[in-house]
């Protein structure tokens, strides 16, 4: 019995080992005649790895290229074609897989179009007889104006009245303005308001609860005096510009740091009337006595009557605003930052702008000014000169560490130093206060601010990839 398994194990074996040989030489065969094609869509696969790649960077690059060159409109056409080429040169891979050709670039007022081809050198489809294969890619960048808040603080003090260069700043906001508007196809996308400042800042109607038609805008946030020294019930105070005894629309500063803060969300902050009175009794008892307490010595004194706009979509009711600023008072740039800084808040008291947080609107401050921040030396927003310890240091400090709280929320900030009165200091302080150095512009002339403004406007367009 142990014979017979042994030779049927052994015939077995037999059988296996020719099976196998069989089918093994068989399989040889088949493997040879495959590894050619497994090989060539390998490669196949391989180069289209590569011609994919170098397609997505050249996409990468020339939007690169498109979105700087048409980001700002202070570059000439020949400037614009250049950092076309710069873009893309440094935003293509230092690996390039391929040299660039054939960039075409097409220009428009409100477009910029640039297309271009890269040629990537084949690794197995040149056994094929394709030794290069093209990768092209386009792009289109629009500017058009979607979803912004911009608030113009505007320097309305005395000095501004020098050379009629108020009339200057009227044009250059005006136009600021149409810019905005014609370059928009939906109105209600842009919401710009306007911030007149002094020797303090005029809240208007709007610091009582009433728009400036007498309907209401909302809660009270300016409080009157308790004992005030032209009226002997404070009580009947109102806002009322035709009448110097009356309430012209100024408020006093908060105390330090409240005043370079956002106001209290909810809502408990209240500001105290601006009620001017001086030093010097004598003088004082001389100056109340002047015909209707005027606005040179009475309560109003050194008070702008030009008032805040809150954010709006009415363009024709911001430029019959614009239109009436005139130049009068000191400068306080810092009070002037922080209110434009509280108007494009959402929190109480001016409510009309989108949360810090929502994507679609951006958020955006142009401040001017004319001149070096100055102290009133009778009276101020920081109230009467004996009764505080402000200085014009302060001041300059205050209005950078506005800046740095603003920048912190995402506003952007643009900065214009405007004529030849403004020192080297303060341009300074300004030129660190834009959200970058190509967002500060100083405007010797009256034709450089009006340009400037121009330009701002055109800048503020939004840019986004068409195609």
């Amino acid at each position: 019995m142990g014979e017979h398994i042994s030779k049927w194990t052994t015939a077995g074996k037999g059988l296996i080992r020719s099976y196998l040989t069989q089918t093994i030489g068989a399989s040889a065969v088949i493997i040879s005649l495959t590894i050619p094609a497994v090989l060539g869509s390998m490669g196949i696969a391989i180069d289209s790895g590569q011609i994919y790649l170098a397609k997505k960077r050249l996409e990468h690059a020339i939007d690169a290229a498109a979105l700087a060159a048409a980001g700002s409109s202070a570059l000439s056409e020949e400037e614009m074609i250049q950092r076309v080429y710069d873009f893309i040169e440094a935003n293509y891979s230092d690996d390039k897989l391929g040299e660039i050709e054939d960039i075409i670039i097409r220009m428009t007022e409100d477009s910029l179009s640039v297309s271009a081809s890269v040629y990537v050198d084949t690794i197995f489809l040149q056994f094929l007889g394709v030794n290069t294969a093209e990768a092209s890619s386009d792009t289109k960048v629009v500017r058009e104006v979607r979803g912004i808040e911009v608030m113009m603080v505007l320097d309305v003090t005395g000095s501004m009245s020098s050379n009629n260069n108020i009339a200057s700043l009227r044009t250059a906001a005006t136009n600021f303005v149409d810019i905005l508007y014609d370059r928009s196809n939906e109105d209600d996308t842009i919401k710009i308001g306007m911030v007149p400042y002094s020797s303090a800042v005029n809240v208007g109607p709007y610091g009582l609860g009433k728009n400036p038609d007498g309907s209401d805008y909302g809660d009270p946030f300016v409080t009157a005096p308790s004992n005030d020294r032209y009226y002997s019930n404070s009580s009947s105070i109102r806002f009322d510009q035709s009448r110097s005894k009356q309430w012209h629309g100024c408020v006093l500063a908060r105390d330090y740091p409240e005043d370079t803060k956002d106001s209290d969300a909810d809502g408990s902050w209240t500001w105290e009337m601006y009620r001017s009175y001086f030093n010097d009794s004598t003088s004082y008892n001389t100056r109340r006595n002047a015909e209707y307490y005027n606005d040179r010595y009475g309560p109003n004194y050194q008070c702008n009557e030009a008032y805040v706009v809150p954010l709006t979509s009415d363009a024709s009711y911001l430029k019959e605003e614009i239109r009436d600023l005139e130049a009068y008072g000191f400068t306080y740039g810092n009070l002037g930052m922080v209110w434009g800084y509280r108007m494009l808040s959402p929190n109480f008291p001016f409510q009309e702008a989108a949360p810090f947080d929502d994507l679609i609107w951006q958020k955006v401050v142009v401040m001017m000014t004319d001149g070096n921040n100055t102290m009133n030396s009778e009276y101020s927003a920081y109230g009467g000169t004996r009764t505080h310890n402000v200085s014009v240091s302060d001041l300059n400090e205050r209005f950078e560490e506005v800046c740095t709280e603003m920048k912190k929320k995402g506003i952007q900030i643009y900065t214009v130093t405007f004529s030849g009165g403004v020192s080297n200091s303060t341009k300074g302080y300004y030129r660190r206060c834009a959200s970058d150095a190509t967002k500060y512009f100083d405007a010797p002339s009256q034709n450089d601010l009006v340009n400037t403004f121009e330009q701002i406007s055109k800048e503020l367009s939004n840019l986004y990839i068409t195609q």
